[in-house]
């Protein structure tokens, strides 16, 4: 029985770098590089930086 082959893209998530808890889950290409990102951490009221740290099964 054959394996089954990878999906093309990943479900990421990406961790506030503000260390409130807060992450936001992407869809990016599995050939990319690591995702960043700026956006709006609520907690702390300020576009902070955040990182890939996670990733989820294929999409």
């Amino acid at each position: 029985m054959a394996k089954k082959a990878k999906s093309r893209t990943i479900v990421v998530r990406l961790l506030s770098m503000a260390l409130t808890g807060i992450f936001k889950t992407r869809i990016r290409p599995r050939t990319h590089p690591p995702l960043s990102m700026l956006g709006y951490d609520p907690i702390v009221k300020k576009r902070v930086l955040f990182l890939e740290q996670k990733r989820r099964k294929g999409h």
